[in-house]
């Protein structure tokens, strides 16, 4: 299997109030990544699964990668949901979360929960794209 160290991108934002999927959005987000975190630490003991908001006061790491599930699935309690998400932003600091993993040798992946409109130019998210590839090239020189 392959050694990795994610990042999960949760949504928190308004939007995931509603009750289009049952009991909330909120709600169906959490089981999901409940479902992928067991899966990606029980594929690999030394997987680690890192998890932070996008929305509310701003984006906010919950727990930086880890292999310990108890802890990952702890900080899932009690999230409050607000305001709108800040994708580029998120994204970014999920990167540097990563960037600072304990072990070299995982490979990067981040994870995005979004249930709520992407308000970015494309442009701009592309823009957010080809810097982080940059930068990803320059760490394996």
């Amino acid at each position: 299997m392959v050694l990795e160290a994610t990042m999960i991108c949760i949504d928190n934002s308004e939007w995931m109030r509603n009750g289009d999927y049952s009991p909330s959005r909120l709600q169906a987000q959490t089981e999901a990544v409940n479902l992928l975190c067991g899966a990606k630490t029980q594929s690999n003991p030394e997987n680690t699964v890192g998890i932070l908001t996008m929305a509310g006061k701003g984006v906010r790491v919950l727990t930086t990668p880890t292999s310990d599930l108890g802890k990952i699935l702890a900080c899932m309690h009690g999230l409050e949901v607000g305001g709108e998400i800040n994708l580029t932003a998120a994204i970014q600091i999920a990167q540097l979360a990563l960037k600072h993993r304990q072990n070299k040798n995982q490979r990067q992946r981040i994870i995005v929960f979004a249930g709520s409109p992407i308000k970015y130019e494309k442009k701009a998210l592309e823009r957010n794209e080809e810097e982080s590839n940059s930068k990803g090239e320059d760490e394996k020189k």
